[in-house]
């Protein structure tokens, strides 16, 4: 089974679009078209295993309109909708292509800012970056801000606006910001907190002060290991092979996909070399999704179609969700994108069909593929001589967890740090909304029975503590791990 990861429908630039003259009738316009464009396209509202989807689908535009009644200012309508968005808890549905409007946005702080550490399973946010003496010091632990513990304030402030605050990867990305005013008239700021300062309790009146950009940026640096983007090559190194995937841009077309096409090309010929290998590691970091085709025939050339088929990653089904939109997406992809892509080309074609038969007969579902059999794996050893290595980071899902899917269904263990996650609900486009001020971005189809469960990130079998840029470093701890194995 082919299976695509997103499909990002073409965009046009548009012009710069300027503030509405009311703020409160501009939220309730795109709070709205935001609500339509789901019930319209989203397979959630009609999902009968997912029967809370439609609360959250109500409930969410029930209170960006309670809040248009009071809305005045930028602020307003860009929180409102961003809690709207992360309501559901799903990274391949929400809301982009932001416009500006002149908005000018003043960012304060209260001298220091915290990152969040991990002790043996045990988060703590910890003080990380300081500028201001008369504050908790650097390695200062926060346990309570104005009565809420420090969890409690990170998931009010912070976990809000940000989703899937289950995930130690979101809670990880956006800790630094938990001593950020961002200027979000939802949320009350700190104003007294107490630290552990070497164990012993401490408590600070926070002075509010402008943050500069530049002082910003370093101290989300601190606080978080910045991601590192891996190239798309195949190399060798001391250990064996280190194929590169930073991207699994969806568009062949496109830069990334060209370079993609060569590398599959390259592994093809070099197949033998790469199997006999005493190590292989498939290097995921910086890897944002896309299409979950390149991972795919990577592992059917290296491993075979026969073992691909008998133990690669698979779903009992997928429903995609019929709407007059969806179709024409699906038709663009297969009319222009696909053409001269001959699994692909059938891919789509066999979604095509199935949709316009299902809105034929007024169904709101079609369903593609329905658990066929697995066929029997092939006896033996598999063909990879070496141990085999998938790396990721924190920002890794949809495609590139599909990916992690394939490569450890043929053995690979999992090194690095720990995934994102994404829900069974895939394969998102864009959709404008009326206002032109934001767009939104919409799955159009649902797993059903994926071994990977919803939001669930995968954890690495070895974490690495150090920087995710440290490539040298990475290399000579996998083949310690290798040599120790």
């Amino acid at each position: 089974m082919i299976i695509l990861a997103a499909l990002a429908a073409f965009a046009t630039a548009q012009d710069p679009v300027p503030p509405p003259a009311d703020w409160g009738a501009a939220l309730s316009e795109d709070a709205r078209a935001f609500h339509d464009a789901v019930a319209e396209n989203h397979a959630g509202p009609v999902d009968a295993e997912n029967p809370g989807f439609g609360d959250l689908l109500a409930n969410g535009l029930a209170l960006a309109l309670e809040r248009a009644g009071t809305a005045d200012s930028y602020p307003h309508w860009y929180y409102a909708l961003r809690e709207y968005e992360a309501s559901f808890d799903d990274g391949h549905l929400g809301l982009t292509d932001w416009q500006g409007m002149g908005q000018r946005w003043v960012l304060q702080w209260p001298g220091f800012m915290t990152g969040l550490r991990d002790y043996g399973g045990r988060e703590r946010h910890e003080v990380v970056f300081v500028r201001d003496e008369a504050g908790p010091p650097a390695g200062a632990v926060l346990v309570q801000c104005d009565g809420r513990p420090a969890e409690a304030l990170a998931a009010g402030i912070l976990g809000r606006t940000a989703g899937r605050w289950n995930l130690k990867s979101q809670r990880t990305r956006h800790a630094a910001n938990l001593f950020v005013d961002q200027m979000n008239p939802y949320v009350r700021r700190p104003e007294t907190c107490e630290f552990l300062v070497d164990g012993a309790s401490r408590t600070y009146d926070l002075a509010w002060r402008a943050l500069p950009e530049a002082l910003r940026d370093e101290g989300r640096a601190v606080a978080r290991s910045p991601r590192h983007f891996a190239p798309v090559e195949m190399r060798g190194f001391s250990g064996g092979v280190w194929i590169s995937l930073g991207s699994f841009e969806s568009d062949p077309a496109s830069e990334p996909g060209r370079r993609l096409t060569a590398l599959l090309a390259e592994v093809e010929d070099s197949a033998a070399a790469v199997r006999a290998a005493p190590m292989v590691v498939f290097d995921l970091r910086g890897n944002n999704g896309g299409s979950s085709l390149w991972s795919s025939r990577i592992t059917r050339i290296l491993w075979g179609e026969e073992r691909v088929d008998a133990l690669g990653p698979r779903s009992q089904g997928v429903d995609w969700r019929v709407s007059p939109g969806n179709l024409e997406t699906i038709e663009y992809y297969r009319d222009e994108v696909f053409a001269d892509q001959p699994d692909a080309l059938v891919w789509a074609t066999e979604i095509a069909e199935g949709m316009r038969a299902a809105m034929q007969a007024g169904e709101p579902l079609w369903r593609q593929g329905d658990g066929e059999a697995r066929p029997a794996a092939p006896e033996g050893p598999g063909p990879m001589t070496g141990r085999v290595y998938v790396l990721t980071d924190s920002g890794c899902a949809s495609a590139c967890l599909d990916a992690v899917d394939f490569f450890t269904a043929m053995g690979a263990v999992t090194v690095g740090q720990e995934t994102s996650a994404d829900s069974v609900y895939m394969d998102i486009r864009d959709i404008s909304l009326p206002g032109g001020r934001v767009a939104a971005y919409v799955p159009m189809k649902v797993y059903r029975g994926r071994g990977r469960g919803n939001n669930e990130s995968v954890a690495p079998v070895h974490e690495w503590s150090g920087p995710m840029s440290d490539t040298a470093g990475i290399e000579a701890w996998l083949i310690g791990l290798d040599a120790a194995r």
